[in-house]
């Protein structure tokens, strides 16, 4: 799979995506591709969530853009 830049994305990858449902950037790491998409994991630290909340979420391929 790639993102939205065309790089190839493999497992462990540093990502950065919006975070979901806020319009800000966040940075991530992939734990597990699907046949279409992409599951990341990453810390949440923007709300009132308990410091050190990890959380995961699934993604198309082509809203992440890969950290080199």
């Amino acid at each position: 799979m790639k993102d939205f830049l065309g790089k190839e994305l493999t497992l462990g990858d540093v990502v950065v995506l919006t975070a979901p449902r806020y319009r800000m950037f966040t940075k991530a790491k992939i734990i597990a591709f699907t046949k279409t998409k992409v599951r990341v994991e990453f810390t949440n630290t923007w709300n009132f969530a308990h410091p050190g909340l990890v959380e995961t979420y699934l993604s198309e391929p082509n809203f992440l853009i890969k950290v080199e």
